[in-house]
């Protein structure tokens, strides 16, 4: 049943903190080159969980990740290999249906020389290097090695039922654990949903077969499946995976946190070439507008054709149209009543670019060397490499032309532009057709986020700009479809993309006004808000920098060697065994020999001389370091073993347990020393330098029911009306917050008598992404939805109270409760740089809930006007 499902049983593990979904292990952290994403970080540690501590594990270990498209299921996958190899596995063995998805693999696994490879150049695990190696079989490998087969599943089969020499066989897995990891696992399933009959279901039960004898060989096999479709809704599918599921983060999820592009279709009633011309002027103003704002990223475009051979017609006619391209039909393209092209003209006249100068640049950025085809069946390995490294600096192409053969593992990003050079339906009662949904599909995988930050504290992988939909960066984060005006086809296409969740199902756009009144106050135009910063963790930045606690005491427990032979059912002899007879001793490590330290050290890069000093930057040398007593001098290891293992504790010993203890103190100080602070310092901005009008986009009814709805539209339950047009305190036209959002405000409204009775100036913002707070320990960032301002009218001095609130909704009071946490230390330990007649009080309030949290936030606020 579903609520038994692993993933559910899972979720309540996170909620209730018996997994720490924001632990990131240091054996990811050293070793994996690319920023984790929380959700990758949740993944892995689940994954840990399971293999470490879950009781009921089943074994041999079969789990699926259920993972949206450009989600990073690649770099998932690189961690678990990691954390796997940590655990004594060695041998994997990475199959999918497609030869295309195995040489984009290779790339992020083998290739140091590729942007899209994942690992740092040297890998290190328990203080040895270790190397990635590609393997044909598991006879004769390095066993130090991560040793990787790579192989189409019906490539796998094939080798090894009709084995050659050097090539893997089923003798490979006797008495050998390996690790299987399937990508793009849906297909494996076809056997599951469906009633194959004849050849088609002696094929899929034949490699079917294979995989499962390989995974049933050993008790201690693991089995990984990757996908991003899976049907759970189908009754075979969710049986199948209901004990294997371990994370679930579909496409739709994957948009509204943020992490996709934002989808358009761009309709334009033209021939199909002229539509192709529209699209590279979009791409050229969407490179444009990343290039102002001084980013180097070029926008590709992919002509979709029907068929190979309409697609290469379309290729030659583009080349010779863009050859053509002049005055007269730019001002053709111009005229065109379309938001998208009049924006890109707008802004080319904004630029002073004149249309000669445009049509050179299009002509050359577009031309013919700078496209690609990838049709045929004899295309090389060559230009698989190209176009999944299509956002290199020195890759210039800008055109993909293509059929259906990047439908799976083109793992691109700055794809921008998708133009449908047909317009045939393939629909049949008013539901999509097969095309159709593949369609919807290419766009999923093309709404992969490139990302790229403007200022430091943005988040590179998400979207920033759907609360400021009229900033002109809004268009970097959209891939345009562009196709024919066709009403009917373009509701199926909806249909499509809603029901594989690129596009939400409801979509409002809503503006955010402050009142004129408000602008007009002195607290408007020249009050303040106080706000901290995130600053580098760095020593040489850094006034008040605090060195790395070390932990001080460690443990080690000596191999004994000693073995006892009992009969299983005889209880009587196990009643009476006799325990091993250990000693414990304790032992400094400054007291052994400098050089076995030094090599224990050496062992780990983070103890390389030039990283020690990052975190330790008082340290004069290694030697000093060693024996300084904040650092190692006054570490003391407990050893346990035999009575003389540990008297007479041998060089051999003494070296492992150095290792094993620099090890933990290294990874300690990797996990709880992060990149960044928030500074306790907080200093002024301007009030109207943060807080203006804004046009605000809102996916409806996905969560929370009242989000992007009006508090004053007719019909809304009493229970959230309020009549914001009356309310001076509240200085926005309205307010289109959650349902907890909206009790927040009907609260103040009952408590705002008492609180005008003794502050002046009471004013409630809502900050709609206008500013951030940072976390003291790490710099991780938060937005309060709401800041109360209000003045005090018994001080002398200008005492004005700031108020950082955040409605909060049940489900994510536990969750969130890192934020509730800071806003706390915010009024313990903030310190506010002081100005001439005003001295501010900032306070966190506790998360206001309408069932759970009123009375604590109530209790705070009234000690505060009692």
């Amino acid at each position: 049943m579903a609520e038994d499902r692993l993933d559910k049983i899972f979720d309540v593990l996170v909620e209730n903190d018996v997994i720490d979904k924001e632990r990131i292990s240091p054996l990811i952290k050293e070793n994996l080159k690319f920023e984790l994403r929380p959700y990758q970080i949740e993944v892995f540690a689940r994954f840990n969980y399971y293999l470490n501590e879950y009781k009921k594990r089943r074994k041999p270990t079969q789990l699926l990740f259920h993972m949206a498209t450009g989600s990073g299921k690649t770099l998932v996958m690189a961690g678990t290999i990691l954390e796997l190899y940590k655990l004594g596995y060695r041998n994997f063995i990475f199959f999918v249906n497609t030869d295309t998805i195995i040489q984009k693999t290779k790339e992020n696994f083998l290739n140091q020389k590729s942007s899209k490879y994942l690992f740092y150049s040297t890998i290190n695990i328990d203080g040895k290097n270790v190397e990635v190696k590609e393997v044909q079989n598991f006879e004769s490998i390095n066993e130090d090695d991560i040793n990787i087969l790579f192989s189409t599943i019906q490539g796998l089969h094939t080798r090894l039922n009709n084995p050659q020499e050097n090539s893997i066989t089923f003798d490979d897995f006797v008495d050998r654990k390996v690790v299987l990891i399937s990508d793009e696992a849906h297909h494996i399933n076809t056997l599951t949903k469906t009633k194959l009959a004849g050849s088609e279901l002696e094929i899929n039960r034949s490699w079917e077969t294979t995989v499962a004898r390989i995974f049933d060989a050993n008790a201690e096999n693991v089995m990984m499946e990757f996908t991003a479709t899976l049907e759970l809704s189908h009754p075979a599918v969710a049986a199948k995976y209901n004990s294997k599921l371990l994370f679930d983060y579909p496409l739709a999820q994957y948009r509204a946190d943020g992490y996709s592009k934002e989808v358009r279709t761009n309709q334009i009633d033209f021939e199909v070439i002229d539509r192709a011309l529209v699209s590279i002027i979009i791409s050229q103003y969407k490179k444009k507008i990343f290039s102002a704002n001084g980013l180097l990223i070029k926008p590709v475009v992919m002509m979709k054709s029907n068929t190979t051979a309409e697609s290469a017609i379309n290729e030659l006619n583009f080349i010779d149209a863009v050859k053509k391209l002049n005055s007269e039909k730019l001002k053709v393209l111009r005229s065109l009543n379309n938001e998208a092209i009049r924006k890109a003209f707008t802004y080319f006249d904004a630029l002073g670019l004149s249309e000669n100068n445009l049509i050179d640049e299009l002509k050359d950025d577009f031309s013919e060397d700078k496209i690609i085809s990838v049709n045929s069946k004899n295309d090389n390995d060559e230009k698989q490499i190209i176009i999944n490294s299509l956002e290199d600096v020195d890759n210039e192409y800008r055109v993909v032309f293509a059929v259906d053969k990047l439908n799976e593992g083109w793992d691109v990003l700055n794809l921008f532009d998708i133009v449908r050079l047909y317009d045939t339906r393939d629909a049949k009662a008013g539901k999509p057709g097969k095309t159709t949904i593949q369609e919807a599909q290419l766009i999923g995988r093309g709404a992969r986020y490139y990302p790229f930050t403007t200022d430091e504290v943005q988040e590179r992988y998400k979207r920033k700009f759907d609360n400021d939909i009229e900033n002109e960066l809004r268009i970097c984060e959209t891939l345009h479809y562009h196709c024919s005006h066709n009403p009917r086809y373009i509701q199926e296409l909806n249909n499509a993309l809603r029901e594989i969740g690129i596009i939400p199902k409801e979509m409002v756009e809503v503006d955010l006004v402050l009142k004129n009144d408000f602008k007009e106050t002195s607290f408007y135009k020249s009050g303040f808000i106080m706000l901290n910063k995130r600053v580098e963790n760095n020593p040489n930045q850094l006034f008040e920098y605090h060195e790395p606690h070390i932990k001080k005491n460690h443990s080690y427990s000596l191999k004994t060697s000693v073995s006892q032979e009992t009969i299983i059912f005889d209880e009587e002899k196990i009643k009476y065994l006799q325990p091993v007879d250990r000693k414990l001793q304790n032992y400094q490590l400054k007291t052994w020999d400098t050089t076995l330290l030094k090599k224990a050290l050496n062992a780990f890069p983070f103890y390389y001389f030039a990283n020690l000093r990052r975190f330790f930057p008082s340290i004069k040398s290694v030697d000093d370091f060693i024996t300084d007593k904040k650092y190692l001098g006054e570490v003391t290891v407990t050893v346990s073993g035999l009575v003389d293992d540990v008297q007479k504790l041998s060089l051999h010993n003494q070296f492992q347990i150095a290792k094993s203890v620099v090890g933990d103190i290294a990874n300690e100080i990797n996990i709880k020393f992060g990149d960044y602070i928030g500074t306790k310092v907080f200093h002024r901005e301007p009030i109207r330098k943060y807080f203006t009008d804004k046009k605000l986009s809102f996916a409806l009814n996905e969560g929370d029911a009242e989000t992007g709805k009006a508090t004053m539209r007719p019909g809304i339950a009493d229970k959230f009306y309020v009549n914001l047009s009356a309310k001076d305190w509240y200085v926005y036209n309205e307010n289109y917050g959650s349902s907890e959002e909206k009790f927040l405000i009907k609260f103040l409204d009952a408590e705002i008598d008492s609180l005008q009775e003794k502050f002046k100036e009471v004013y409630l913002l809502r900050n709609e992404r206008f500013f951030k707070l940072y976390r003291f320990s790490d710099g991780k960032a938060m937005e309060p939805d709401y800041v109360l301002f209000m003045t005090d009218k018994e001080t002398e001095e200008n005492l004005i109270y700031q108020l950082f609130i955040e409605p909060k909704g049940e489900h994510l009071l536990q969750k969130d409760s890192w934020k509730e946490d800071f806003l706390k230390e915010i009024e313990n330990e903030a310190k506010v740089e002081l100005f001439q007649n005003e001295t501010f009080r900032l306070i966190g309030m506790p998360f206001y809930n309408e069932s759970l949290g009123k009375t604590d936030f109530k209790d705070k606020l009234q000690i505060l006007y009692s």
